[in-house]
């Protein structure tokens, strides 16, 4: 029976390690229900083979051992003492004695790594690349192009308390990763009227591994659930982080935080934006996305300090490649850059509804095929653009936040197993046997009684922010969507999304508009057919709750 047991153990890592590897090639193979009985029937297929492929992980997560022995059950959850409510109220009127004040850090994370044995190390430990699945070895970095780094704001409108929010270079960062941040800074938070704390990434694929996904994904399927028998330590388990580097990465942001914090000016916020569309590439249907890059300007009345750039696009920061070797943070390190050589500002990027969406690099001004140098134009460009921005308009000092935990049903067996196996810090209750919930968050801040932003914990497609889902004759089951937009139930001037905040759960998809994991790529990186719905319902009670 043992022996039967590690020969269906090894089949099944084999068959999930192959259909995780293939589905890219798949996903070239893009299918139009609507348009042919031939691609009605092509889409039958593939829905019948991800049916497949899922028992056959399902079964995996059934036979495997895993650590969610350790998950408590759904009913049990109560919010974290690390998790940061905001306010219960949003207020409207400017408050006696408001006034804006802002402040800003940054660090490398990268800056201690040592080059040994043809890669670089972190005390001496491997660490792996992040950006795409590994059957065996992982990637281990062996060039350096740029940096990786944090870049921290601090901003308060001297009455409500202070929201802060570190925005890191990497692939991803769960919540469990966020909550240990956040707990570094519990007493910090306490000292200085901190009510809400954000961390979220710029999603490069090009950076060291702070999700866990960049794991030796058949070692690992094997190793982990023999330690997880034994009761090993979880830092032992095969994954794509490094502990050391990790707890480095949690240690380098809380210092940005406190500085950022210790280092905030009374000034004045500005709100601005600029068209970018023809930097941006969607190579899914609906054709929807933000054509703006939007920025929040302040000014402090200390002339001799910096301006701080607050800004937000949606595009995905893939231009180095998902596969390399290479560190490199993409084109928003050379958008960072551009604007703190060109105009003397401290700039934050911020990921925005990124989906499916791409830099159009056929509109990018550069010579040649270096993939470096075309990442620093698309950088580059997008700062000539926010730095143009001439339709700036003053913010009232009001400042309005709020988060709710979120509980989200998983369907995606493979993303489970990784959970499951220790490779990503999510934070998971038991509802029955062998089905769980995610435990994330969703925030909505505005600023001014003008901006509102949405704060989204994953890559949010965005139809669901603006609206425009795709009707239900043109979706695979025939399924309609009812549901009003997050601008809709927002109804500010303008809402943003802060994407990739606070934790990963993979793409969010209106849920009549999941496909096949063997043509789309979203497919497989989307913890839940549900997400799209559940933030819906979330949001609108959120938005009615602080209102």
């Amino acid at each position: 029976m043992k022996n039967l047991k590690k020969v269906l153990a090894l089949l099944l890592a084999s068959l999930l390690a192959f259909s995780c590897l293939a589905t890219p090639a798949f996903a070239a193979s893009k299918v139009d229900p609507g348009s042919s009985a031939g691609d009605k029937l092509k889409s039958y297929f593939y829905m019948v083979a991800d049916k497949l492929v899922s028992f056959l992980v399902s079964v995996f997560n059934r036979v495997i051992p895993g650590i969610e022995k350790n998950w408590p059950k759904l009913s049990d959850i109560k919010p974290s003492e690390d998790f940061y409510p905001g306010e219960n109220h949003f207020e409207s009127e400017v408050a006696a004695g408001a006034e804006w004040s802002a402040g800003y850090s940054s660090a490398s994370l990268i800056k201690d790594l040592e080059f040994k044995d043809g890669v670089y190390r972190f005390n001496g430990k491997k660490v792996n690349m992040a950006g795409s699945l590994e059957p065996v070895k992982g990637r281990q970095p062996t060039e350096i192009a740029d940096d990786q780094q944090v870049c921290t704001y601090a901003l308060s409108d001297g009455t409500s308390g202070t929201v802060v929010h570190a925005v890191i270079d990497g692939y991803g960062i769960a919540s469990g990763d966020v909550l240990k941040i956040r707990n570094r800074l519990a007493a910090f938070a306490k000292e200085n009227n901190i009510i809400s704390i954000n961390i979220s990434v710029l999603h490069q694929h090009s950076c060291i591994d702070i999700l866990g996904m960049g794991a030796p994904l058949v070692p690992a399927l094997l190793i982990n659930p023999f330690l997880t028998i034994i009761g090993g330590d979880l830092s032992d388990y095969t994954g794509g982080k490094t502990a050391e580097f990790m707890e480095n990465l949690y240690d380098t942001v809380a210092m940005t935080v406190t500085e950022a914090v210790s280092s905030m000016e009374k000034g004045t916020l500005y709100y601005g934006s600029a068209d970018i569309s023809e930097y941006v590439y969607d190579k899914r249907d609906p054709q929807v996305f933000d054509s703006e890059i939007h920025r929040f300007r302040f000014d402090p009345y200390d002339e001799d300090k910096n301006e701080i750039w607050i800004c937000e696009a949606g595009i995905h920061a893939t231009g180095v490649g998902i596969s390399g070797t290479v560190i490199s943070a993409d084109y928003p390190y050379y958008f960072r850059k551009s604007v703190k050589e060109n105009t003397g500002a401290d700039a934050v990027y911020i990921q925005g509804a990124e989906l499916a969406l791409t830099v159009n690099y056929e509109n990018v001004d550069y010579e040649g095929d270096d993939r470096f140098e075309r990442v620093a134009a698309a950088g580059s460009a997008l700062a000539k653009k926010v730095s143009a921005i001439d339709n700036d308009v003053a913010l009232d000092p009001v400042l309005n936040i709020a988060v709710e935990n979120v509980y989200i049903e998983e369907t995606n067996e493979i993303l489970e197993l990784a959970v499951r196996e220790g490779l990503v810090s999510s934070v998971i209750a038991k509802t029955k046997p062998g089905e769980y919930t995610l435990v994330t968050e969703l925030g909505y801040m505005e600023l001014g009684n003008k901006v509102g932003v949405v704060i989204v914990p994953g890559e949010i497609a965005p139809e669901l922010v603006w609206g425009g889902v795709i009707s239900g004759d043109k979706t695979w089951k025939g399924e309609s969507w009812n549901y009003p937009s997050f601008a809709e139930t927002a109804n500010v001037q303008k809402l943003l999304c802060f994407g990739l905040a606070n934790d990963q759960i993979g793409y969010i998809l209106a849920d009549n508009d999941f496909r096949s994991m063997f043509t789309e790529n979203e497919e497989i990186n989307a913890s839940s057919r549900k997400a799209g719905s559940t933030l819906a319902e979330a949001f609108s009670s959120l938005v009615e709750r602080v209102r």
